[in-house]
């Protein structure tokens, strides 16, 4: 969720309405008022609980063109805004840029949050680091991003050869590896906050990515290293207040 000084938007939401009203309250945020929810795609992990939450309060959901015709049920959703990567959205004081990113799903993006002088940018669910992805992410203060899998452990694991080729190919997941070298060559010294996001039960452990990311900042940064924290699929992450 994302909340400037009139607005509140949420970034997909894969779990039910009271998983979500758990999840503000662990984090101690207040139950308010929801202006829009966006959409990255259209797989069910991330639209598993929006249609009975915009129901509900009659939210406004913004979906790309290809997204939407990938929805199951689009007629569950009330209010449906088409919106086309590259081109903003301001609600009240926020501006919201999608921006398209590498997955096998139809037309999926990525998001840049502006408001108030504040930048921040999610970028998860991508195969590949683009050119166009870091453009968005460049000048930011804080960075959602996709550290997926560890690839050794795709590798080895268990998994069918078809579905770790998916994971491994540029509309599959990003990697450890990918944002490490994304952290450690083309990030700007701005950003303070990295969120490290979408990490595989099967294929990462928390150990993992938070040590590469790790090192590739110390790498890259003498002094001033932008925090780096782990989110988690069944609990919120902290809330920064900039």
């Amino acid at each position: 969720m994302v909340s400037t000084g009139k607005v509140s938007v949420l970034t997909d939401l894969g779990f039910g309405k009271r998983s979500f009203q758990r999840r503000l309250h662990s984090a101690g945020l207040p139950e308010q008022e929801i202006s829009a929810i966006f959409l990255t795609h259209a797989h069910f992990d991330h639209i598993k609980g929006v249609s009975a939450l915009a129901v509900e309060r009659n939210i406004p959901v913004y979906a790309t063109q290809g997204t939407f015709q990938e929805l199951p049920n689009p007629d569950a959703f009330p209010r449906v805004e088409l919106m086309r990567p590259g081109c903003p959205v301001t609600l009240g004081d926020l501006c919201v840029t999608p921006f398209a990113i590498s997955h096998d799903a139809a037309e999926p993006v990525g998001f840049r949050f502006e408001a108030e002088g504040v930048c921040g940018a999610l970028a998860t669910d991508l195969g590949e680091m683009t050119p166009e992805v870091a453009d968005h992410l460049a000048g930011c203060d804080w960075l959602v991003l996709e550290s997926n899998h560890d690839e050794n452990l795709v590798r080895l694991g268990p998994y069918p050869w078809a579905l770790k080729q998916r994971l491994l190919s540029p509309v599959g997941h990003l990697s450890n590896h990918a944002v490490a070298e994304f952290l450690g060559n083309a990030l700007d010294t701005r950003a303070q906050h990295i969120f490290l996001a979408h990490l595989s039960r099967n294929n990462n452990t928390p150990a993992l990515a938070l040590e590469s990311a790790q090192a590739a900042l110390d790498m890259r940064f003498s002094s001033n290293s932008p925090c780096v924290h782990l989110t988690d699929q069944v609990k919120p992450s902290i809330v920064l207040n900039l």
